[in-house]
């Protein structure tokens, strides 16, 4: 087996790779591109290609970085996968192995599976795959928490919010779609009340138009909902928020629902709603139904 960096012109053969062995996702090349060369945290020496000695084709890749978090630094196995007739043949491991050395070497004291947000591909190890749960086991990592995607049918519901945002209106409350001139508001009430977001935030500047919106009474930031800031073309919403004192208003259903507006106009059929905390918030306003499960795992290094 031959290992080697991960190189721009290895992009559409590990896209395709990717493809083969994980039959229940996608990884077009564009989306492949996103999750490597738009990652903030890109570290080529922790991006790996496996070749066997005869195949001039990728048989395993993986793909880790090291964050910065508030209270410490943590790496991340973001992606990784071998071609289904190269499995059980040590490929994964080593490719594991090679890059935990090398953040080992950096003094992180965890590493977690998959959710290396702001730029994540999945939250978590689908454990359908039962593949990847036995080698992550096998490798020491520990479950220790699960979550859930979930998707919403947009093509036969109406998000029209006119009526609601008429209701709201008369309490000094508007939503509208983001512009220039709020990106420094936004900012600094995301600096108080969800500070995580602040990078997926900033993506939705980047579109055409900004695939922001927001609440305001007066003045004062009380919620955001965003759309098309990770894993771009694939339908995914997300991030949203709303101040604690301003729940219970609606906010947050309109701010919901002006996205998937937005996302079926682009010609979306289906929206995945991903990391879902509140399940029952988004089936009760736009039916949102379970889509898929994942099981969240860490390994202590220490």
């Amino acid at each position: 087996m031959i290992i080697k960096n991960f190189t721009k012109d290895l992009l559409t053969p590990v896209a395709k790779l990717c493809r083969q062995s994980m039959e229940l996702d996608i990884m077009p090349d564009f989306l492949l591109e996103e999750k490597i060369f738009h990652e903030p945290d890109y570290n080529p020496e922790l991006t790996l290609v496996a070749f066997s000695e005869n195949n001039s084709e990728p048989v395993g890749f993986i793909q880790a970085v090291v964050k910065a978090r508030k209270d410490e630094s943590i790496g991340y196995v973001k992606l990784f996968c071998v071609a289904p007739d190269y499995r059980r043949k040590g490929i994964g491991k080593k490719l594991y192995e090679a890059v935990e050395e090398k953040i080992k070497a950096q003094k992180i004291k965890l590493i977690r599976v998959y959710e290396s947000y702001p730029n994540y591909f999945m939250p978590g190890v689908d454990p359908f795959y039962t593949e990847a749960i036995s080698f992550f086991e096998r490798m020491g990592f520990k479950k220790f928490s699960d979550t859930s995607n979930l998707i919403c049918d947009l093509v036969t519901q109406d998000f029209d919010t006119a009526n609601d945002e008429k209701e709201l209106s008369e309490k000094n409350i508007i939503c509208k779609r983001a512009d220039e001139s709020d990106k420094e508001k936004i900012s600094q009430w995301l600096k108080i009340n969800f500070e995580a977001w602040i990078p997926e935030v900033a993506e939705a500047y980047k579109n055409n138009p900004i695939s922001l919106h927001i609440a305001l009474d007066g003045d004062e930031m009380l919620g955001f909902s965003a759309h098309e800031v990770n894993n771009r073309g694939t339908g995914w919403f997300g991030p949203m928020g709303t101040s604690a004192a301003a729940r219970g208003k609606g906010i947050g259903s309109i701010l919901l629902k002006r996205c998937l507006n937005d996302m079926k106009e682009i010609g979306h059929n289906k929206a995945i709603i991903p990391w879902v905390g509140p399940i029952p918030f988004y089936m009760n306003y736009v039916n949102a139904k379970m889509q898929r499960i994942f099981w969240r795992y860490e390994k202590n290094m220490e």
